[in-house]
């Protein structure tokens, strides 16, 4: 039986938390009905039930609250859980603010009293009232929304009751709808069909209309005047301007005024019929209020033949409308052809208006069930109307199923192209300035004389558009003219502001890096990119500030009124100042004067596309109409391709490698490797092939020498494998902060290697590649140390993905996962390391060198220039730990010619254990050497030749045994020290005596 009842839908735990509780409270109600009409009975089910249909958000609270995972034994499980839960979802309840909340609630304009007294009654449940039927009769005298309602309450005197004050509401409910239906002028029944002709002398074209007398302005009703003194508006309070005489929605304060102008706009659209299409800026949104749809039905072109619930039917598209309406005789068709339904509902909490209308539509009820058309499916609810006229598909199911397109307006934006140069509103920047700096005023460069009118004509261009002004006085800083010829014949006009930027303080404002941008486009699925024409001449410069732009030509001295290309500090200013415009903005971001805006979905993007042309519009920002682009899947941006998939370099620096030619002098090879290093993050072996050509490099010649007599046939066959290697290009995947991370680092004799990797749950993808290789320093480090070093430098060379996030760190070296655990007491040098990745959240783990993605990187690495990492804290540990009694540089000569020492060194640079130090093996991982001192962690291991001396002068004082070893222990170290202290006390007479 229950597989054929509807199951309660999800519990939402999103959104506002604050209400959780109470949506808590509802459903669990809906369940325990729910079970019920099962007829499920046994606890355990019940429990199952509840965590089943609550979904997977509800079934992580309850298993993360005490002593919920186990089914206990004799009690009722099922109340229990429902116990546990309540003590989570709802918080101890405060009489003294319920009660405050209980007072405040009103019945709202077009709220029917059986709402109002529901909610009344909610809340009287949490106030802990003795009569709480008394205190609901007050809050109704008190906050009801009819006159008429309080008037009967008052006269009915101490023998009033609530059943009594119910009766009285639903009494005057009825006949108040009965009036209007007596009074109302034009029939409602149908939706209104917007076919009329513009000579049509139909309802929308009468007198009554054009008079301004069709809608009461108090309530906005058809149904009266507003001189009616029956207006049930007249002594009700504004939620908008909190005047009384007039309902929010007819009220005349600003934001109200502008959404009476779209309803206006509409009404004009729909009498004249221009082209039988409602206007492209005029939207529904515009139109509701809560629960209440306005209905446009455009015209009969647009009617499609689909399936609803497995039953085929046809449907007019209409994009005026969100809801899916069908007539009550279409349900009757439905029924009797089996439609597949589910959660059907007699009474609907939803409001539909025909345009032009302010009665509702008689809504009989709603169903869920699936419309199929186009070869998509959409699961979509649908409202039957009494009486309707024509099945209607909304607006929303439309556009799921592929059959309407609705593209965002941005006429507003192609309107203002018109427009020459537009300066943003409300803008006035200053230039910070050096006051300490002299200013300099420089000479008249002469100009070619055939480019003269070119540049005159150009002047007065900008002269025209306000965008320059004349000076007419003294000017403290005067700088040339520098024409440039663009291919079109046209002159660019630009300042030499080289010795005028001295003077300019610079405001550093960070501008945004791929690293930072990346993360937060991983679900696009579609992209727009905005270019703002001419974006620095949009901004206005203040008057305190022209001076500085000064330029001098041969009709005379010009200053720039906006900002100008060429000013040092004006990309910072322009950043912070579009920053500010579109930080309300969802999924969008602005480098200078590109914006790229993003969305995970066609409405989302289309959405936020919009919001952005609303804030540029407002601000009166001109684009580059030619250089935008709407709703694609694949943008450039800031030297990136952008797709769905990842991120790629651009095709045009691939090309451009890849049409290079053999380079004949050392500056031409910089200038390859320069455009090759830029594609260095997505091909992790180009160190390898590059090799060849950085060998070059490396000989000591200028940059004009030619090196046509040391390229061989080694550095050619590197030059075209790489060129053949660009056609295998990997896409890099998009940063989430939410999946599981993890750095894979690895060393080899000669460099490092990376890998930095999300996985989700469709797998692992590759976010980065990272490669270098070791300073002449840091190959003389054991296999040990250079392992450690390349978890250190991987980390830190992707930090910006990983500092306050939690990651795997991924190492083929074994002994890691000890020498980075608290227990461990690693050498000097690696111990630094450890303590440089404390301020990371991390795990070492183990992984085979043949399964380590990083490896052949760190085989493979690139050279680079990279300052050793300092051993500052070593050296302080070798001061601190040199016995007093011998001199630094007897230990370093002693252990440079100790052959104990020296096989030690072998054992740990070449692998070559002998015999002899087998004992010094176990410890390998805490051995390292600095400055031919080796050392055991923070301990020197003292010399063969230096031990006995060592052993003396410990035993100064004959101490004893444990202290003499608790003195060594400290300091240094060498096999076997314990036995020789052993061995020195019991031969000391002295101690004997002691």
């Amino acid at each position: 039986m229950s597989n054929l009842l509807p199951s309660p839908e999800k519990l939402e735990l999103e959104g506002d938390s604050t209400s959780v509780g109470l949506r808590w409270e509802k459903w669990k109600r809906y369940l325990k009905i729910y079970l019920e009409a099962a007829d499920i009975q046994c606890p355990i089910k019940k429990r199952a039930t509840l965590l089943l249909l609550g979904g997977t958000g509800l079934q992580d609270i309850f298993y993360n609250l005490p002593d919920t995972s186990a089914v206990q034994e004799g009690v009722d499980n099922f109340e229990l859980a429902l116990k546990q839960l309540d003590n989570y979802f709802l918080p101890k309840q405060n009489k003294t603010y319920e009660r405050h909340i209980f007072r405040s609630i009103k019945q709202e304009d077009g709220e029917n009293f059986e709402k109002f007294l529901l909610k009344l009654r909610d809340q009287a449940k949490k106030c802990k009232f003795d009569k709480p039927d008394d205190y609901i009769i007050d809050q109704i005298i008190e906050r009801c929304a009819s006159v008429e309602l309080r008037k009967k309450i008052l006269t009915m005197g101490d023998d009033v009751t609530l059943d009594k004050v119910v009766i009285e509401a639903k009494t005057l409910e009825a006949v108040n709808h009965q009036l209007e239906s007596y009074e109302r002028k034009e029939k409602t029944s149908e939706i209104n069909s917007v076919t009329s002709k513009s000579n049509d002398t139909s309802k929308w074209g009468n007198t009554e209309m054009r008079s301004g007398n069709f809608k009461c302005g108090r309530c906005g009703k058809a149904t009266h005047n507003i001189q009616d003194p029956k207006c049930p508006a007249k002594e009700k309070k504004c939620h908008g301007c909190g005047k009384v005489g007039h309902y929010q929605r007819c009220c005349k304060t600003k934001l109200n005024r502008f959404k009476r102008k779209i309803e206006h706009e509409q009404e004009e659209d729909i009498r004249n019929n221009r082209n039988k299409r409602p206007r492209k800026d005029s939207s529904v949104n515009t139109l509701e209020d809560n629960d209440s749809q306005y209905i446009f039905n455009v015209n009969d072109d647009a009617t499609i033949k689909c399936d609803v619930g497995g039953v085929e039917f046809h449907m007019l598209i209409d994009s005026g409308c969100k809801s899916n309406l069908i007539t009550d005789k279409a349900w009757e068709y439905l029924k009797i052809h089996k439609v597949s339904c589910k959660n059907q509902t007699k009474k609907p909490n939803k409001i539909l208006l025909a345009y032009g209308s302010s009665i509702p539509l008689d809504v009989k009820g709603s169903f869920e069930t699936e419309i199929k058309t186009n070869g998509k499916t959409d699961p979509c609810s649908i409202y039957v109307i009494k009486n309707g006229s024509r099945n209607l598909l909304g607006k929303d199911s439309a556009i799921r199923l592929g059959v309407l397109k609705v593209g965002v307006s941005i006429n507003h934006v192609d309107q203002e192209l018109s427009k020459q140069f537009p300066k943003f509103k409300g803008i006035l920047v200053e230039i910070p300035i050096n006051k300490s700096i002299k200013p300099v005023i420089q000479p008249y460069r002469r100009i070619p004389i055939p480019i003269e009118e070119n540049i005159k004509r150009k002047i007065k261009e900008l002269l025209d558009a306000d965008i320059i002004e004349e000076v007419d006085e003294p000017s403290l800083w005067v700088s040339p003219i520098v024409p440039i010829l663009k291919d079109n014949g046209d002159i660019r006009l630009c300042v030499d502001m080289r010795r005028a930027n001295t003077a300019i303080l610079r405001e550093n404002h960070p501008l945004p890096s791929m690293d930072h941008l990346l993360p937060k486009i991983r679900k696009a699925k579609y992209f727009s990119k905005l270019d703002i024409k001419n974006a620095f001449h949009q901004v206005e410069l203040h008057p305190n500030s022209r001076y500085l732009t000064t330029f001098v030509t041969s009709s005379g001295l010009y200053r720039y009124k906006r900002l100008m290309f060429g000013v040092s500090c004006a990309p910072e200013l322009f950043q912070k100042i579009l920053e500010k415009m579109i930080i309300k903005c969802e999924g969008v971001i602005n480098f200078i004067d590109d914006i790229l805006i993003w969305g995970s979905s066609g409405e989302e993007h289309d959405l936020r596309l919009s919001q952005v042309l609303d804030v540029l519009n407002e601000n009166n920002v001109l684009l580059n109409k030619d250089k935008c682009l709407y709703k694609v899947q694949k943008v450039k941006f800031l030297g990136h391709e952008l797709t769905p998939e990842g991120v790629t370099p651009l095709p045009k620096y691939i090309k451009s490698i890849q049409e290079f030619r053999v380079p004949n002098t050392i500056e031409e090879l910089q200038s390859f490797l320069g455009l090759v290093n830029y594609i260095n993050k997505w091909i992790p072996k180009l160190a390898t092939i590059n090799e060849p050509l950085r060998e070059l490099l490396r000989i000591k010649l200028g940059k004009k020498a030619n090196i046509e007599k040391y390229w061989t046939k080694k550095q050619d066959h590197a030059f075209k494998c790489l060129k053949e290697r660009l056609t295998k290009i990997e896409t890099l995947g998009y940063y989430d902060v939410k999946d599981k991370t993890q750095v894979i680092a690895d060393a080899s004799p000669v460099g490092l290697g990376a890998v930095l990797v999300q996985i989700d749950e469709r797998g692992p993808r590759i976010i980065g590649y990272g490669n270098r290789t070791l300073t002449d320093c840091e190959r003389k480090y054991s296999q040990t140390e250079k392992e450690a070093l390349a978890l250190v430098w991987a980390v830190e060379h992707f930090n910006t993905f990983l500092f306050g996030k939690e990651f795997d760190l991924i190492t083929d070296h074994k002994p890691l996962e000890f020498l980075f655990s608290p227990k461990s007491k690693p050498c000097a040098r690696v111990e630094r390391w450890v303590l440089k990745l404390q301020a990371y959240r991390y795990k070492i783990k183990y992984k085979p060198g043949n399964t380590n993605i990083a490896d052949p990187l760190s085989r493979l690495c690139k050279e680079t220039n990279v300052q050793p990492i300092r051993d500052d804290h070593i050296c302080q540990i070798v001061q601190l730990a040199k016995p007093h009694a011998i001199s630094m540089r007897d230990i370093i000569l002693q252990s440079g010619s100790d052959l104990e020492i020296t096989n030690v060194k072998n054992g740990l640079y070449k692998n070559q254990w002998d015999e002899s130090v087998k004992t010094f093996k176990i410890f390998e991982d805490e051995l390292c050497f600095y400055d031919n001192i080796l050392l055991r962690g923070n301990k020197i291991v003292i010399p063969n030749k230096l031990r006995q001396q060592v052993l003396v002068a410990a035993h100064e004082g004959h101490p004893g045994i444990v202290s003499m070893k608790e003195r060594l222990r400290a300091k240094v170290w060498w096999p076997k020290i314990d036995k020789d202290v052993e061995m020195l006390v019991k031969s000391c007479k002295g101690c004997t005596l002691v």
